[in-house]
Formats: structure tokens, sequence, C-alpha cells
């Protein structure tokens, strides 16, 4: 496998080459992408020998059997440890009818094919169920950024109830709106017959699109707020956006160069602002930003946030 890999490394890194070669070099370039992919097919033809030895001899469903062992060892959930046994029953079935399938006699040997064929059916559905209830236990941690449904409903409420502002009070209102008509949809198109499904994806896409506009509008108030609060910090934020908008288009080193010396100022005098704010909010006894939803300000003057003990000092 290791070779595999390597020959497939070479075939991306010519086929890269090749598009960023001149004219002149394209026909060499092209001879060597013929060897690297004929490499590459040698090698993928030596990795389905050597795993098509290693089931005859049956040293797979001994390792997927170690396997199964050490997840269970490991899991607490009592639903998975079911399934966990479930799989390893199946496997172990599997591993017997393998072993006695090789020393049979041929009259006997096409029972045992039958049954064998049975047991894998069996330990495919197992390992399915054991897939399952691991991708659900993966999706309640999603990566950080990225809300589930449910939990965007729970934070927008949370917001709504902290929120003092009419305007924002009423687009964090219809955000909740769309969120819930996601959700409602979300859980319609699970329980949906396979011919009301096209029609509820429809509905589904319309409702998110919705939700990303209000989401959008929230975070539109918000920032509108959030700059009137501290007019410095929003003006130098925005210059701090700006500056680094035009890093990332630039080409010339030169110019990058004189962007990253404005942005470096940038970056200190809206730190210097921020730590105002933040002196002028702990002088009251106040959070930084009492207003809670996303906005560009730095971290000190993010909404929700409250001073730390580090912050005050």
């Amino acid at each position: 496998m290791k070779k595999q890999l390597k020959a497939a490394k070479k075939v991306a890194a010519l086929k890269k080459a090749l598009k960023a070669a001149p004219p002149a070099k394209k026909a060499a370039i092209k001879a060597k992408l013929v060897k690297a992919k004929a490499a590459l097919k040698k090698a993928t033809a030596s990795v389905k020998k050597v795993t098509a030895k290693l089931r005859a001899g049956g040293k797979i469903i001994k390792a997927r059997i170690a396997s199964i062992k050490a997840k269970l060892a490991k899991t607490t959930n009592p639903v998975k440890k079911a399934a966990l046994k479930k799989q390893l029953k199946a496997a172990k079935k599997v591993a017997a009818l393998k072993k006695a399938l090789k020393a049979a006699p041929p009259a006997k040997k096409a029972a045992i094919k039958a049954k064998l064929a049975k047991a894998k059916a069996s330990l495919k559905k197992a390992t399915k169920a054991v897939k399952k209830l691991s991708s659900k236990k993966s999706s309640a941690k999603l990566p950080a950024g990225v809300k589930s449904i449910k939990a965007k409903i729970t934070a927008i409420k949370a917001k709504l109830a902290k929120a003092t502002n009419p305007k924002r009070k009423a687009a964090l209102k219809a955000q909740l709106k769309a969120a819930k008509k996601v959700a409602a949809l979300k859980k319609a198109l699970k329980a949906a017959p396979p011919a009301q499904k096209a029609a509820i994806k429809a509905k589904l896409a319309k409702a998110k699109a919705k939700l990303a506009k209000a989401t959008y509008k929230v975070q539109k108030v918000t920032a509108k707020i959030s700059a009137k609060k501290y007019p410095t910090a929003a003006k130098l934020a925005k210059k701090v956006a700006a500056l680094k908008k035009q890093l990332a288009s630039a080409y010339s080193p030169a110019k990058k160069a004189a962007i990253k010396a404005k942005l470096a100022v940038a970056k200190k005098q809206l730190k210097k602002a921020a730590a105002k704010a933040v002196a002028k909010a702990s002088s009251n006894g106040k959070p930084a930003y009492a207003v809670p939803g996303p906005t560009y300000l730095p971290p000190a003057l993010r909404p929700g946030s409250t001073l730390t003990v580090k912050q005050t000092d």
C-alpha cells in the first residue's frame, strides 16, 4: 500500500506539473506521466493480490474481530455496545465458516459456502448498524463554527432573551421562525415516503435560503448597533478588514509588503481602541459588549462576551 500511495502521489505531482508547464516541456512530462500511471496500475494490482491472499488465509477477518473487540472494550454507550456485540458474533461466525470451508471435503463445500454467504450478509448488516450509531454520535460533535439546527434554534432563543434593541429583536424573531421551519421540514423529510421526498427537498432548499437571509440581516443589524456603541473600534475594524482584502488580492511582493505594514499599524490601533472600550466597560462594571450576535469587532468586544479578571486588569 505504501508503494501504491507513492505511485499515486507521483501521478498527482506530474499532472500538476503538466498543467503549469510551458508547451516545450509538455511532451516530456506526458511521457513520464504514462510511466507513472503504469507503475500505479502495477502497484494497485499488487495490493489486490496481497489482499486476496490475506482474505484466503483468514487474516483479514481475524484483524476485524480484534478491531471489534478493541472498540467494545472502549465504548460506554449501552446501545453501541449491543450493536458491537452483534457485529462481533457475526464476524466470529464468518471466521468459523471460513475455517470449516478450508477443512471440508468437496461434497460439503457447497452447503458451507451458502451458509458463509448468509453469515457475510449478517455481518454486513451488523456493521451498517454500528456505522449508523457512530455517525449519529459524530454528528453531535460538529466542527467549530458549524451548528446543528437544534443548536441554532437554542442559540437564537438565548440571543432573543438578551436582546434589548427592537430592530434586533425583530430580526432575531424572523431568524427563529426561519430556523424552526427548516427543522420542521428536516423532520418531515425523514418520515416522508420516497414519492414525497423531492417536493419536501425543494421546500427545504427555499427554507434554508430564507434562514441564510434572516441570519445575514441579524448580523447586519448587530454590526450597526456595535458600530454606534464603539464607533472608533468599529471604524478601525473595518479598516483592518479592508486591508486584509487588499492583501489577499495583491500580487506584487512590494505591494504586499506595503499593505502588511499598514495592516500591522491598523491592528495596533484597533487593539488600543478595544482596550479603551474594555477599560470603560470595566469601570462601569458592565460586560464589554451587551448585544449578542456575530460582529466584526475584536474578541474583547464580541457580542455577549463579559470581562474576565485578566481583561479587567
